[in-house]
């Protein structure tokens, strides 16, 4: 599997309120990647197959122990549920839906390899099938170890082309559903939106920093700056022609001896 594909997910889904581990979110990115290599599409009755050897070297896990890892998250994402808000196409009113993440989850022992499949009113939400989606590709979070910092990113670079986006400490602890685990603002910033900083910036293509926004006397949002990653240019190759050697040449040193010392000061020959 190229370590390009690309994960599209509708932004209902982005914005949605859940929490899984790393190793289940990295099932669910890569099952998306999946059906789209494969050009199969997603369906709730067929099932996406994956491979724990190419699991394991598309996210560098380890190879002896990557299949029971597998098996291991199948069974917690198999009753993960996720809530996504959206607005009802008959009442157009705020609504809230509950399902889970799968409907099923199998594993084949001798072979190496799972199958999930995905529940019908997710299907919607990973299918192109929204005008409003975000797209990266897998690689981008693969190195990631902090099931936020992928969910933060993912938040983030829906924004990218803005530059910036404020989002309340309230809801994003909602949306990650660590309220209850990080009541302090200074636990959450440090434990949650440092760590996912600093890995959205080491191992990803875009760069964030925030600030905070007080509502009276208490912190209520975080403004965050995203830009995307500076890209070293390739270094041009140097030309060692007449005009080079004639602009660089010493004082009293020839042609011959000008080109031969400028050729090895700029290749090593």
């Amino acid at each position: 599997m190229a370590k390009n594909d690309l994960v599209v997910k509708s932004n209902r889904l982005v914005e949605a309120s859940y929490r899984i581990t790393l190793v289940e979110q990295q099932i669910i990115l890569y099952a998306i990647c999946r059906s789209r290599e494969e050009q199969r599409g997603l369906s709730s009755e067929t099932p996406v197959t994956i491979s724990a050897l190419d699991f394991a070297r598309q996210f560098g896990a380890d190879e002896d122990r990557v299949y029971g890892q597998l098996k291991e998250a199948m069974n917690t994402l198999y009753s993960r549920s996720v809530i996504i808000n959206d607005i009802d196409p008959e009442t157009n009113k705020p609504r809230v839906t509950k399902t889970r993440w799968i409907s099923a989850a199998s594993y084949i022992d001798g072979a190496g390899k799972i199958q999930i499949i995905f529940a019908p009113l997710m299907i919607p939400f990973i299918i192109r099938l929204e005008k409003e989606f975000t797209a990266y590709r897998l690689e981008k979070i693969g190195h990631m170890t902090s099931t936020h910092a992928v969910r933060l990113y993912e938040l983030l670079v829906q924004y990218l082309s803005i530059g910036s986006r404020e989002l309340e400490i309230k809801w994003l602890k909602e949306t990650l559903q660590v309220a209850d685990e990080y009541p302090r603002i200074d636990n959450f910033k440090r434990r949650v939106i440092d760590v996912a900083e600093t890995q959205i910036n080491t191992h990803s293509d875009i760069r964030v920093s925030y600030t905070q926004r007080k509502t009276g006397r208490n912190v209520t949002h975080l403004n965050f700056t995203i830009r995307p990653e500076k890209v070293a240019p390739r270094p041009t190759k140097l030309v060692i022609n007449r005009a080079y050697v004639e602009q660089h040449a010493r004082p009293g040193e020839s042609y011959d001896d000008a080109f031969r010392r400028l050729l090895v000061e700029a290749h090593g020959k």
